[in-house]
């Protein structure tokens, strides 16, 4: 797949992921930090996507949010 073709498909992916998210910024911004964990737990570093796309998301800390409450983030 061209460049051009796989940037668009994953900012498609992107926009489907985003429309299932929360209304609550919060939530959402935890349900992506679980999400994120969840990938880099239980995929590996060949997944296929290249440094290029993967060096474009600022790095974090990779370990679960803390969470009080229900939706509450600390």
């Amino acid at each position: 797949m061209s460049q051009s073709k796989e940037h668009i498909h994953l900012r498609f992916q992107a926009v489907v992921i985003a429309s299932q998210l929360p209304d609550n910024t919060a939530e959402a911004l935890l349900v992506l930090d679980y999400a994120r964990h969840l990938v880099v737990e239980f995929l590996d570093d060949s997944s296929g996507v290249s440094d290029s796309v993967s060096g474009t998301i600022e790095s974090r800390p990779l370990a679960p949010p803390r969470v009080r409450g229900r939706f509450t983030v600390q």
